[in-house]
């Protein structure tokens, strides 16, 4: 089975993660994407609650057997790396794992805890995005180039959420519902 580990902060998900990840499964890139959440982000970024990120994107995978939420890395008091949760991944299952990339992460891959191991042991499914240059100068292994049309971004929403605006359309239902009664990111 061939699955495409999907990590980010999802804080939170929006309707362009959702968009990838069905892109993936639809293009018959792969089997399933799983959603994993970092814990600890390893550049120290704030997040809501993993538990609050987690519920959101349960939420949003509602009636979805292809795209799988693992909340691995919320159980960790670790500082959450791609590179231990593929090594654990890949002794726990004998899938064929891919990483999901975003262009826009190229330019900081290096910076990467454990880059060599990323460069030599991992698959990256990479997502091209607008005004993000693409080339592998860092020599990583490329199954496949997607490109999808998204400028969502987490950071825009909760911007939106800050300032009184509106998130509709910008994820799904549930999700809007639930950051509105939670309050998340309002201030």
């Amino acid at each position: 089975m061939k699955v495409a580990i999907f990590g980010g902060s999802f804080n939170p998900i929006h309707k362009g993660h959702l968009g990838i990840a069905n892109e993936l499964i639809k293009t018959k890139l792969v089997d399933e994407v799983w959603i994993i959440p970092c814990g600890n982000h390893a550049f120290g970024k704030e997040l809501a609650s993993g538990e609050d990120r987690m519920k959101m994107i349960n939420l949003a995978l509602e009636n979805n057997s292809s795209i799988k939420a693992i909340g691995m890395e919320l159980n960790s008091n670790k500082t959450s790396y791609t590179s231990e949760t593929i090594k654990l991944l890949k002794k726990e299952f004998t899938y064929d794992f891919y990483f999901v990339l975003g262009s826009d992460n190229l330019k900081d891959l290096k910076k990467w805890h454990d880059f060599e191991y990323l460069k030599n042991n991992v698959n990256f499914i990479l997502i091209k995005r607008e005004g993000f240059e693409f080339s592998n100068k860092l020599g990583i292994n490329i199954s496949n180039i997607l490109e999808f049309n998204n400028t969502l971004s987490s950071s825009k929403i909760r911007e939106n959420l800050r300032n009184g605006l509106s998130i509709k359309n910008l994820v799904p239902e549930k999700v809007e519902r639930y950051l509105g009664d939670g309050r998340l990111y309002h201030e």
